[in-house]
């Protein structure tokens, strides 16, 4: 039986890398040759990944897959009022943070009491932001969300590549981290015009507009293969499990 399961477990993950292959091409060739962005088929690749996410959970039935699986399902909800319905963007960026909050948790979760020194840096950081910001726009709800939700990101992708030394899954979180922030780094340069009146030539803006879901799709589809059996510190746990019979 287990044998069977890992058969199925390893068909059902090439079935989604090659629907996710499918997926990504095929938005990306649209998009280069028709003047409409096929958000319908960039969701399905989103909920898709959520759908990988959920199904890991009856293969690891652990926390790890659930939590990432909760994370995922925020995420799909955030591009569901940005991306198709393009409206509501307040309540979107507030679902992004929850998804990242639900990261700052799997990251630290079996290491509860390191996780205040992240949070206070991540506090001053996102306060001298809005400083910076503030000074160049008008602060509204919508910018102090971004302002979170961008050190949020930034601060679990150098934490998951701290954390990535010695385990597979933990890279593939951190690689998937680390394209997500690139994707949001796009999305931040296309909008600096209506935010702080900072504009690009409009070839630069294309091909940033074009970039924003070539990184996107694959950070969510790392990110959805990184579940793994017992969590990300799992690796770090038993070396600290051995410190302490070994002392």
């Amino acid at each position: 039986m287990k044998g069977m399961a890992f058969s199925a477990k390893n068909i059902l993950f090439l079935a989604y890398i090659a629907a996710e292959a499918a997926i990504y091409i095929t938005f990306n060739i649209l998009s280069a040759v028709l003047p409409n962005d096929p958000i319908y088929l960039k969701y399905t690749g989103v909920l898709l990944c959520l759908a990988a996410a959920a199904v890991s959970i009856y293969f690891f039935r652990d926390t790890d897959a659930v939590i990432l699986t909760c994370a995922l399902v925020y995420t799909a909800i955030s591009d569901l009022f940005i991306l198709v319905m393009d409206t509501h963007y307040d309540v979107g960026m507030v679902t992004f943070i929850m998804a990242q909050i639900t990261y700052l948790y799997r990251l630290y979760k079996d290491r509860i009491k390191k996780i205040w020194l992240t949070v206070a840096v991540r506090v001053a950081l996102t306060a001298i932001i809005m400083g910076i910001v503030g000074g160049l726009a008008t602060i509204n709800l919508l910018i102090v969300e971004v302002c979170i939700y961008i050190v949020m990101l930034a601060g679990n992708c150098v934490d998951a590549f701290l954390l990535c030394r010695r385990s597979r899954q933990n890279l593939l979180f951190a690689l998937g981290l680390l394209l997500f922030l690139c994707c949001d780094i796009c999305v931040g340069l296309d909008n600096a015009g209506s935010v702080i009146g900072l504009n690009f030539p409009s070839a630069f803006i294309n091909v940033i507009q074009y970039l924003i879901w070539v990184f996107y799709m694959p950070s969510q589809v790392l990110i959805a293969c990184s579940v793994r059996k017992g969590g990300l510190c799992a690796i770090e746990r038993g070396g600290d499990k051995a410190d302490e019979l070994q002392g």
